[in-house]
């Protein structure tokens, strides 16, 4: 119901008449803050739903690598650890929800899985509950470290800017590798690593995997469909039921197994037990991979929404100890290490901007440990296909990344290629860092200025530029516009920084930048040419003094 404001302004809502769901739905949306992100609670709802698609493999495929943990006098029962990813998953994602708004769902992640099992377990030798300790330690020590800021500090210091970038393409082309090797199309060789996989009209699952492909690409580009992906999986997943490709499900709901929950044992941890030094060992690997890991994906994830906020990630040290808090509540139920799953870009891509997208996948992932039935009924190329797709909106970071500067295009293009090809994202993340480093080392006894890019500014511009990221809602032509405007910011910085070294200070005019520096620099940047660029210089230039 509207009333005047008494002056004949303009009207008001009477908050009197409004129903409970009226209220209910305004407390949301202030509480997430949805409207002022220019999102709905529709469109948060709707991401959330296939952000929980792309990610829900986790509960067939984690139990399958975390019981090679367990021996034959030491079982471990897989529907236990189906319903520990699924409840560690939720909470998790709802840490990240509550904590810290952004929309961005928690996962055991692929990797951490691997080295529980393998790397502690089967390596040093301990029990599945001995190695949970293992994580909860790491998750303790990831809090902590949120709680002193230790977190935002250690990734400050070691990620630069064009680093942040190349993780984002990273992301994006391993995880279309790994939509490929599910789909069929990409195989293992024993000659070539990988090869083309099976192309004859037999291999129906690539087919089937093709045809969903091009569904949702004409359902975006043609249609502007929203929840084209969460379309295009059940398309995929019916038809496969229907033609018996697959077996369709058994059931919906079953009762979770609670098998492995509370079972974590601190008996290596004894000082005369001669396991300690690896107890010590296994936590600090655990806690360091999640941490870049974390620090690597929240900043793509959040800059492909236009989260972002002077080039940083708002509440980081709040998602960093969301995940951590889910670590702790993994290893009581009997799982390995949480981080964020990349596969939230598939909610990001669909319009999420808030944490109650991350809400949605909590819901979801606390229901999925009842259907788990029909879950595991679902084919993985229907949850590959858009894994792929997701990839293609992760390239844009590319365009921001100076290819001409050997200093920055190095140590990017070490981050793009080893996370694809070591299958590993931590160790792309860690290479580049290393190379980085080696430069500024190696650049140091020659008197080469450090480039700017390592060098965290006050200003930062969006990943994908205000926000916009390549979707049907966004066109091309604006994308464009933003990458113009992006590259003029990184030519000032760079011109700026060798204006700074020839003259052994900043210079405080543009007019003395031109009286001092009128030679092959200045031609070569076309400066007197592009008021554009002179007006953004001078702009910088008076912020700096």
């Amino acid at each position: 119901m509207m009333r005047s404001d008494g002056g004949g302004g303009a009207l008001a809502i009477d908050r009197s008449t409004l129903t409970r769901k009226e209220l209910c739905i305004e407390g949301i949306d202030k509480f997430f803050g949805i409207s002022d992100r220019g999102s709905t609670i529709m469109t948060e709802v709707r991401a959330g739903a296939i952000a929980w698609m792309t990610m829900s493999y986790i509960m067939v495929v984690n139990p399958v690598i975390i019981c090679k943990a367990a021996t034959p006098d030491n079982p471990l029962d897989p529907e236990a650890v189906m319903t520990s990813t699924a409840l560690a998953a939720s909470f998790g994602s709802l840490c990240a929800g509550l904590l810290g708004d952004a929309p961005l769902g928690l996962m055991p992640g692929m990797g951490l899985n691997a080295y529980f099992a393998f790397g502690i377990c089967h390596t040093f030798g301990v029990s599945w509950q001995e190695a949970l300790s293992c994580c909860l330690m790491s998750g303790i020590i990831l809090v902590t470290f949120s709680v002193m800021g230790l977190c935002n500090y250690v990734v400050g210091k070691v990620l630069s800017e064009h680093l942040k970038k190349a993780i984002t393409v990273a992301i994006g082309v391993f995880q279309a590798l790994i939509g490929f090797q599910t789909m069929g199309l990409v195989v293992s060789s024993s000659d070539t690593l990988v090869t083309l996989g099976d192309l004859s009209l037999s291999n129906s699952h690539l087919y089937l995997a093709i045809a969903g492909f091009l569904l949702i690409s004409a359902l975006l580009v043609v249609g502007e469909v929203r929840g084209a992906l969460l379309l295009g999986i059940w398309a995929m997943a019916v038809t496969a039921w229907a033609l018996g490709l697959t077996d369709p499900p058994k059931g919906i709901l079953d009762y979770p197994s609670f098998g492995s929950s509370i079972s974590v044992s601190f008996d290596a941890w004894n000082p005369n037990d001669g396991n300690l030094p690896a107890m010590i060992a296994g936590t600090a690997v655990l806690l360091f991979v999640a941490l870049f890991d974390l620090a690597g994906v929240q900043y793509g994830l959040m800059g492909m929404a236009g989260l972002l906020r002077d080039g940083n990630v708002p509440r980081s040290s709040s998602i960093f100890s969301s995940a951590g808090l889910a670590t702790i509540a993994g290893a009581l139920f009997g799982t390995s290490p949480i981080i964020i799953a990349n596969e939230s870009s598939a909610g990001i891509v669909e319009g999420a901007k808030t944490g109650l997208m991350a809400i949605t996948v909590s819901v979801l992932f606390f229901f999925s440990a009842f259907i788990g039935p029909l879950l595991a009924a679902v084919p993985h190329v229907a949850t590959a296909v858009p894994l792929v797709l997701i990839g293609a909106f992760m390239m844009a970071p590319c365009r921001g990344i100076d290819w001409e500067n050997l200093r920055i295009a190095l140590p990017s293009f070490l981050t793009m290629t080893v996370v694809p090809f070591t299958y590993s994202i931590h160790t792309g993340i860690i290479v580049g860092i290393l190379m980085d480093f080696f430069l500024v080392a190696a650049s140091k006894p020659f008197g080469k200025v450090v480039d700017p890019a390592l060098i965290p500014s006050k200003e930062h511009t969006p990943l994908l530029g205000k926000g916009a990221v390549m979707t049907p809602h966004i066109t091309p032509y604006m994308t464009m516009q933003v990458s113009i405007k992006d590259s003029k910011a990184d030519l000032v910085k760079q011109l700026l920084a060798k204006l700074h070294s020839a003259q052994g200070g900043p210079p405080t005019t543009v007019l003395d930048c031109l009286e001092h520096h009128s030679g092959s620099l200045l031609d070569e940047l076309e400066i007197r040419k592009d008021s554009d660029l002179r007006n953004a210089l001078e702009a910088y230039l008076d912020d700096e003094i």
